[in-house]
């Protein structure tokens, strides 16, 4: 198990995150540290001690964050990035990997995978985007996939208000998707381990942020003592295992 420590996190988290090149507008990544900064507790607990191999799918958060703080050797996949001068100055490589196709960059090639809010963007079975991945860890590896809780209470209000959950489900063209799909807890466990992985942990978790909207901010501060139960926690955190 690698050492974690809250107030460094903190400080490269200000320094490379929020004052860095990333997808979202910078004020996002103040609001929801509290997510990143557990989530890559997690990530520590669970990964020996490095330098690992690490393949980061998605905008580099986490690939930049385990540079700098654990010496990992890490590697960001995605589509149409326009930070990967940023992240090669953070010591990070980048490649182009589109998970709605059926290809293999990567075999047996990295210790541990980072799938973060990712999965409900994607079109396509699950089960064979994370087979995919699951080729890519050698023997024994793990990947971290995390992803709203379809049961969360934003969504029940939603859908008593009768507005849209999800996006159109449909390939991607010139831009990204939405949410296609939101998973159960059940529903995620079957999709990892269909795809042949080994479930260690899938636990159903809150993270405390004030959201943008006004009216979905006074829905948290009321709705706050429900996630006291499980079912409406907003997201799922599940640690998996490659076969060895």
């Amino acid at each position: 198990m690698a050492t974690f420590e809250p107030q460094e996190f903190r400080r490269k988290f200000d320094e490379l995150i929020v004052r860095g090149q990333f997808h979202e507008t910078p004020e996002y990544y103040p609001r929801y540290r509290t997510r990143y900064e557990e989530l890559f507790r997690v990530f520590c607990q669970r990964a020996p001690q490095g330098p690992l191999e690490v393949l980061d799918i998605g905008g580099g958060i986490y690939a930049t964050l385990a540079t700098a703080l654990r010496g990992d050797r890490c590697t960001v996949a995605d589509v149409g990035a326009n930070n990967v001068e940023y992240l090669k100055r953070c010591g990070v490589a980048s490649v182009e990997w589109n998970l709605c196709r059926d290809e293999q960059p990567f075999e047996a090639r990295f210790d541990a995978i980072v799938f973060s809010e990712v999965i409900e963007h994607l079109p396509v079975p699950s089960h064979l985007v994370l087979e995919r991945l699951r080729r890519a860890l050698k023997p024994g590896g793990f990947i971290l996939c995390t992803t709203p809780n379809l049961y969360r209470l934003r969504n029940v209000v939603y859908m008593a208000l009768g507005k849209p959950i999800f996006d159109y489900f449909r390939m991607p063209t010139d831009r990204g998707l939405g949410h296609v799909l939101e998973f159960s807890r059940d529903h995620l466990a079957w999709q990892i381990e269909t795809a042949g992985f080994r479930l260690e942990s899938l636990e159903l978790r809150y993270f405390p942020h004030q959201p943008y909207s006004l009216p979905f901010r006074v829905l948290s501060w009321l709705g706050r003592p429900l996630f006291w139960f499980p079912r409406w926690r907003d997201c799922l955190v599940a640690i998996a295992q490659a076969p060895r």
